[in-house]
């Protein structure tokens, strides 16, 4: 049995808890996302949405499930905290590339492995993250109270295709032709099966352009700015240490030794003495 540690609660509700733990008797101390479900009722109807799909999801997307105390734990793997809504610059990124990570994100929902019932609350409650490679992950961190079991796969695409909306209206005014394709299918609900959904946006990709050096040095900043940030403010601390030195030096001695090197080495060049 595993040995979970909580670090810290995600949510509360009348259903439960969700909480990131930590297994202190594993190896790795692996983080999790695990529920905590002391409503028995609401148990049972998970159970069943889980027994639904066991016929033809052989790999179910929890790790364990037992009881404690009671309550009922359901353990799934931890995805680390990327919200798409946070970083994705549509703005700034390419069509082809807009185009890429709504495929990434059909394709995640595709191989969740999950009910229909519990993809849907983590669409609806926009539980995805990006990674920086533009891959998708799908976290189950929800509020379960919103749970519905009538939830089905064509709830689950149009929901789907309407965060692909969201995240394709910066190129609206490019005239997309996938923007234009989901509006009109949204509009009318016409999505039943996420393959659909692929199709459509694979059909209406734009081809891979390369953008300019300057838009191409434009996303790799955004994409990076974490780092680069970090770095220009340990290059600040360094040349802040160094001026506070060289202050410190002149006041204690008169002089800047350091500089005194680098300027006495200007004095001669060959044979010829510059001071003359």
């Amino acid at each position: 049995m595993m040995q979970l540690k909580t670090l810290y609660t995600v949510k509360r509700s009348s259903v439960g808890e969700i909480r990131v733990c930590e297994d202190i008797g594993g190896r790795n101390a692996n983080r999790y996302t695990v529920w905590v479900i002391s409503d028995h009722e609401k148990v049972k109807r998970l159970l069943t949405e889980y027994d639904k799909v066991s016929d033809y999801i052989k790999e179910p997307n929890y790790v364990d499930m037992f009881s404690d105390q009671g309550k009922f734990f359901i353990v799934f793997p931890y995805v680390p905290e990327r919200p798409l809504e946070k970083f994705y610059m549509g703005n700034v990124l390419t069509l082809h590339e807009c185009e890429t990570i709504c495929m990434n994100l059909i394709i995640a929902c595709m191989t969740s492995n999950m009910p229909w019932s519990i993809l849907y609350l983590v669409l609806k409650q926009r539980q995805i993250h990006l990674s920086k490679d533009g891959s998708i992950s799908l976290s189950v961190a929800i509020d379960l109270e919103e749970f519905d079991e009538t939830a089905d796969e064509g709830k689950c695409t149009l929901e789907c295709a309407k965060i692909l909306l969201d995240l394709l209206e910066p190129k609206a005014n490019k005239k997309a032709n996938s923007y234009i394709l989901l509006t009109k299918k949204v509009e009318k609900s016409t999505y039943y099966h996420f393959t659909e959904l692929y199709k459509d946006i694979k059909a209406a990709m734009e081809p891979v352009k390369k953008g300019g050096i300057m838009l191409r040095l434009r996303v790799f900043v955004m994409r990076n700015k974490d780092e680069i940030f970090t770095a220009l403010l340990r290059i600040s601390i360094v040349l802040a240490i160094f001026v506070i030195l060289t202050f410190l030096t002149n006041l204690i001695f008169g002089d800047v030794p350091w500089l005194r090197v680098f300027i006495k080495s200007f004095e001669h060049i060959g044979l010829e003495d510059l001071r003359q």
